[in-house]
């Protein structure tokens, strides 16, 4: 329902453009002027989107009720039925050419000067919302890129904006997506910088924190805002540094298995010709998967957040394991099984005909290998090598998302100031920096090409 209100509301655009050209004339503003205020507009746009997108995923979730039970079969379908309906939209709407992926947006920047499609304002919010809410190991930051990019896009073209303000307009867009579905306003702008403009410039600075500001606001307004993920810690200890450095160089590696992988599995039903066949075959063994670790349902933010809270047991929650919630080594188990198969989830969603983005596959992978890493330092006690006694968990839960999402997307910037906002746990910020910073030299070094170039 939210997506169509906010589809409804996209119809009334021209109207809107029309207002906005007349009241220009009244002011007499200079151009530079009327571009800042286009970018509060798109600002404004992204992040009523951001909000439209959201709670329809979360309303799709609790109409399957998917976490309420142990060996919930809902599990089995619910895949199935969302991403047979991203693929029928998908082919009845877009003949089969929908454009998935932050990489399409790269591409329509150096090879358009930045024009994207109308229906991009609006396909991938439906396509992600029906695939993450039943479901689909993905994320919805992609597409809400996609959205925020492409409403930009075609503001700028409303308005016979040049390539360069175009374009820039757009980066606008999808940093105001970032900013209002993470609550991230400096990491949706670092993200445009790192990703999409590939340079800074105070020129683009400005513009870019309008947007994201703007969307800040709407979302916190209009959704039950605040940050994304709650942290309870009171700083770090530097004795611990020496457990933060091999954190780095463990996420820098598991990153270069996430990239390789995703490499591996990227073409795995591309012999099935028939979209709604593989949609089928696909949904099948994703439903199968999901249905023996629950965790990997959909964005995996509500098992980020029970890591965060040290509720560890709840990793079996809905699953068939979950009369072992009580074994340390069942808990290492799933564990392991979660972090090794996790990014075949999110690639099988997506070569199934689903949409979805890796951000959150990233991010949940990242409070994964956080957790066994320091879940395991603390149950052999390796924390007295330097004479703590324990050492705190959600700090390396959280440091550990920033790890790997440098190390698969070579944005160690966005991963700093994206942790950071989005857990509140500004006294990380060194680790932060530590890990990520050594995370991205190592995947770099080994896998120059990020997720977004590879792909």
């Amino acid at each position: 329902m939210e997506i169509l209100i906010y589809t409804f509301a996209l119809m009334k655009v021209g109207g809107v453009m029309q207002k906005i050209t007349l009241w220009r004339q009244k002011l007499k503003l200079s151009q530079n002027n009327f571009f800042l205020v286009l970018c509060a507009v798109v600002g404004v746009a992204a992040g009523l989107a951001a909000v439209a997108l959201k709670q329809a995923t979360e309303e799709l979730e609790k109409l399957f009720k998917v976490y309420e039970k142990s060996g919930n079969f809902v599990l089995l379908i619910s895949p199935v039925i969302g991403i047979l309906l991203a693929t029928t939209y998908t082919w009845v709407f877009r003949k089969g050419k929908l454009g998935r992926g932050i990489s399409n947006v790269i591409d329509n920047i150096n090879n358009k000067g930045g024009m994207m499609e109308k229906d991009k304002m609006y396909s991938h919010m439906i396509t992600s919302s029906l695939t993450v809410g039943l479901g689909g190991s993905m994320g919805l930051e992609a597409p809400i890129v996609v959205t925020g990019s492409a409403l930009g896009s075609n503001i700028a073209t409303v308005f016979k904006l040049t390539d360069e303000e175009r374009i820039l307009l757009l980066a606008c867009g999808a940093s105001a997506g970032i900013s209002a579905i993470f609550g991230a306003p400096i990491a949706g702008v670092l993200f445009s910088i790192e990703v999409l403009l590939k340079k800074f410039s105070t020129v683009h600075f400005v513009p870019l924190l309008i947007a994201s500001a703007v969307a800040s606001v709407i979302s916190q307004l209009l959704y039950h805002g605040g940050q994304l993920f709650y942290i309870f810690t009171q700083g770090w200890d530097i004795k611990a540094f020496p457990f933060y450095l091999v954190l780095s160089i463990i996420t820098g590696f598991y990153s270069l298995y996430v990239l390789r992988s995703i490499s591996y599995s990227a073409n795995v039903l591309d012999g099935i010709k028939n979209p709604y066949k593989k949609a089928l075959i696909g949904g099948i063994a994703l439903g199968g998967v999901i249905f023996l670790l629950p965790p990997l349902y959909g964005e995996g933010y509500r098992t980020v957040q029970m890591l965060l809270n040290s509720d560890y047991t709840r990793l079996f929650d809905s699953g068939l394991l979950f009369k072992f919630h009580d074994s340390k080594y069942a808990l290492l188990f799933i564990t392991v099984a979660i972090l090794l198969i996790k990014v075949f989830a999110a690639q099988l969603t997506m070569s199934s005909g689903g949409n979805g983005g890796f951000f959150a596959p990233s991010l949940f992978m990242g409070s994964m290998i956080g957790f066994f890493y320091i879940y395991s330092v603390n149950y052999f006690n390796l924390g007295k090598i330097m004479g703590i006694d324990k050492l705190n968990e959600p700090n390396f839960i959280a440091v550990g998302m920033a790890g790997l999402m440098s190390g698969v997307m070579h944005t160690p910037l966005t991963a700093i100031f994206l942790i950071a906002e989005a857990t509140g746990g500004y006294t990380l910020l060194v680790p932060l920096m530590i890990v990520a910073s050594l995370s991205y030299l190592i995947s770099k070094y080994f896998h120059p090409q990020s997720i977004y170039q590879k792909h």
